[in-house]
């Protein structure tokens, strides 16, 4: 009677083995098809200096006063153009480790002040140039780790200038505040980023190098999350 109890339970051991095998098996390939998780969007906000727009020169306008138009007085003076800077904002989609598409919107503000002389009297110009900039851009990742990203990247699109310009003038009768008059350009925009890089994972900070209407350094923060899971 031992001997058969004895038989009994190895044979339930044996082909319980299999089946406890089996659902291990079936539990680590669920685990594996359920995958890491992808981080495949940013959003980031960044602040830059050197606009191109502080070396291009002045932009054309057509005031309906005269002497606020820089092409009717081209012997004026040549002003120096100050900026506080580039403020940006935008969004990335990350389509692999590779290659990431998305838009980015900017605002900085331009002024500079040009002085006009004639034989009786003389002027000077205030001028402020309100520029948008909005553009969509192309990144590629050469570093593309959980914690650091090494990228270039360009983008192409518009500016709006909202420009503004109030006049004093000086003459022989003395001198006196001339009206604010504003115009409206739109501009070509673009922005090439030689070298980027981001540190972080999900909370992260980044600096970039390049040339264009945004800046030529530029810093900020972004935040990547995730819009699905990798099947």
């Amino acid at each position: 009677m031992g001997k058969k109890l004895l038989i009994l339970v190895f044979l339930g051991l044996t082909l319980n083995c299999p089946v406890k095998s089996q659902n291990m098996e079936l539990f680590i390939v669920s685990k594996k098809k359920a995958g890491p998780i992808n981080l495949d969007n940013e959003i980031f906000v960044g602040y830059g200096i050197g606009t191109l727009y502080l070396f291009s020169g002045m932009v054309n306008h057509d005031y309906s006063t005269d002497y606020y138009n820089q092409d009717d007085y081209g012997s004026a003076s040549i002003p120096d153009i100050h900026s506080i800077g580039t403020f940006s904002i935008g969004y990335n989609r990350i389509l692999n480790r590779i290659i990431m598409v998305g838009f980015t919107g900017s605002y900085l503000q331009c002024n500079y002040t040009r002085n006009f002389n004639e034989i009786d009297n003389s002027w000077e110009v205030d001028y402020t140039e309100n520029l948008l900039n909005g553009m969509a851009k192309i990144t590629f990742n050469y570093l593309n780790k959980p914690m650091i990203r090494v990228y270039s990247g360009i983008g192409l699109g518009i500016t709006v200038d909202l420009s503004s310009a109030r006049g004093q003038w000086w003459g022989v009768l003395g001198g006196f505040q001339s009206p604010k008059e504003t115009d409206k350009r739109i501009l070509p925009a673009g922005q090439l980023t030689f070298l980027g890089v981001r540190f972080g994972r999900n909370f992260g900070g980044f600096c970039e190098f390049g040339i264009g209407t945004n800046a030529i350094i530029s810093a900020g923060l972004s935040y990547q999350f995730v819009s699905n899971r990798s099947k």
